[in-house]
């Protein structure tokens, strides 16, 4: 085998190992809620968990709460095909002291982990709020429906990892 040929696998390696634990981290955390509402759950069964506070009437927080996951299920893949663009993932700028030191596919790789990172933060953030609201009204149904809601939204937003870091490598190739 040619260098150029070993180092083209060595790259393909590297990306593969990436893309394998970027979708490690998408569904930990995605699954997170699932737990989150079983211990829910657990606590207002068997911890006499009483409602910390009542926000809203708890049928209106399930509705806005079911509400905003249906809204957040229907705009999942649009928002990952803007938030994850490769235009846009390379044009980022990355705060990481190794990225003023990298060059090609290793750039592309740590603004591709910075972009999933982003992405899932905004995937995140209505799971978060079903939390307060199912904690701060010890919501069972709530909790549980947040955590289903979480990993069918894991399923459906899940971005191909290994496709970004190598569409990203091809942008920064890119002449500007």
């Amino acid at each position: 085998m040619s260098n150029q040929t070993k180092s083209d696998q060595a790259v393909s390696d590297q990306t593969r190992a990436l893309a394998r634990r970027l979708t490690l981290v998408w569904f930990a955390v995605l699954a997170a809620p699932l737990l989150v509402g079983i211990a829910i759950a657990l606590l207002v069964a068997y911890g006499q968990f009483q409602p910390l506070a009542e926000l809203v009437p708890a049928d209106t927080a399930r509705m806005v709460a079911v509400g905003a996951m249906g809204l957040m299920l229907v705009v999942a893949r649009p928002l990952r095909k803007v938030l994850l663009a490769p235009e846009t993932v390379a044009a980022r700028l990355l705060k990481d002291p190794r990225a003023k030191s990298a060059e090609g596919q290793e750039l592309a790789m740590l603004k591709a982990q910075a972009g999933a990172f982003s992405f899932l933060g905004v995937m995140d953030l209505v799971s978060v709020l079903a939390i307060v609201l199912s904690l701060a009204h010890a919501d069972v149904v709530l909790a549980l429906i947040n955590g289903i809601f979480s990993l069918i939204l894991a399923l459906v937003a899940k971005p191909d990892f290994a496709a970004l870091i190598d569409n990203v490598a091809a942008e920064l190739r890119r002449p500007s």
